[in-house]
């Protein structure tokens, strides 16, 4: 059996559940600090449901789920007659979209422990079934990780569509050095890399700076200070690409948990005009990579999420770089017939 805590804030979990929460999310990011700014950051109105599961005779969360419920705009679901003779009821003032998701919904529904994963999609799924009987609930848009986390609303309704999309997964080391890395790639791609760093240093000109805090980064990184702050809360680690006294690019490097190494990078150069190639920003998060003895995966992410793609071919620049991918189901259904898609 499977019990489930409910917080209607992220500020309101017990402290002593993080850790473990931060085990269960380790692929997912690379601190609960994240899920935090996400929570604070999010637009005004939308109300978060935090669930965290527990088994039987565990005392620690075996599972994590989040859900969103945003107002949808009134003015829309009612006909111009009913606005002009104000005779319908305001029941409509009051409805809503629910929003299930990990995240931004690029690590899908949920995050189970493997031993509990059968058991805990069915406490999902009964949670689901829940909201879909709140009378407010009119329409309902869902992330789910195919073959793993497939959900079918019990709503009958005419507006129903899903669309995939393709989320580029961490990679796992599999060398011992970033040489030996180099080397196990295709030949004409790993000469390509090759010679990009080549001709970033004897060229251009470019010096590498790794910087341990944001604090210590040059005064003339572009940034504003207001993220630099964030930065400072994150306790990330900043890799800089420098020339002339001038940050040209950088990325962020945060170490989550079990060995999960997550970057982002920040070009700075006007599109076309750039001295840093776009594939020197992955390859100097993976030069990095493979100097930490403890790390076992390289994630990328932008905007402090996993990278997502629409088309399985944008996908190549990664895969070229031995980058894999999975796919995320995004789902929509609606009982209103000019609701057709999520606000």
């Amino acid at each position: 059996m499977i019990i489930v805590q409910k917080f209607h804030s992220i500020h309101d979990i017990d402290t002593e559940f993080i850790p473990s929460l931060e085990l269960l999310l380790q692929e997912d990011v690379p601190s609960f600090k994240n899920l935090i700014e996400k929570h604070d950051h999010a637009p005004e109105g939308d109300v978060f449901t935090y669930f965290l599961f527990f088994g039987p005779t565990q005392n620690t969360p075996i599972g994590f789920a989040q859900l969103c419920l945003h107002s949808l705009p009134g003015d829309d679901l009612i006909t111009w007659h009913e606005k002009l003779f104000k005779f319908w009821k305001k029941d409509h003032l009051h409805w809503k979209q629910v929003t299930w998701k990990v995240g931004d919904g690029n690590s899908g529904l949920f995050v189970f422990d493997a031993r509990f994963s059968r058991s805990g999609k069915d406490k999902i799924q009964s949670l689901i079934r829940e909201y879909e009987a709140r009378p407010e609930i009119k329409s309902q848009e869902m992330f789910f990780i195919k073959g793993l986390q497939d959900f079918q609303s019990s709503w009958s309704s005419d507006v129903r569509w899903s669309k995939e999309r393709f989320v580029l997964e961490p990679l796992v080391k599999a060398s011992k050095t970033y040489e030996e890395y180099l080397n196990s790639l295709d030949k004409e791609v790993s000469q390509q890399i090759k010679q990009s760093w080549k001709d970033l240093h004897q060229k251009s000109k470019v010096e590498l700076g790794d910087y341990l805090s944001a604090k210590e980064t040059p005064q003339t990184i572009p940034i504003d200070e207001k993220l630099l702050k964030v930065w400072g809360k994150l306790g990330v680690q900043i890799l800089t690409f420098e020339k002339d006294l001038k940050v040209l690019g950088c990325l962020l490097v945060q170490k989550g948990k079990n060995g999960n190494i997550f970057f982002e990078p920040f070009p700075f150069e006007a599109q076309g005009e750039h001295v840093v190639a776009d594939e020197l920003y992955t390859q100097y998060a993976l030069l990095k990579f493979f100097e930490m003895p403890d790390a076992r995966k390289c994630h990328m992410l932008n905007s402090g999420t996993k990278l997502v793609f629409d088309e399985k071919e944008d996908l190549k620049f990664f895969q070229e770089q031995g980058f894999q991918f999975k796919t995320i189901t995004q789902s929509f259904v609606s009982k209103l017939p000019n609701v057709t898609k999520p606000v």
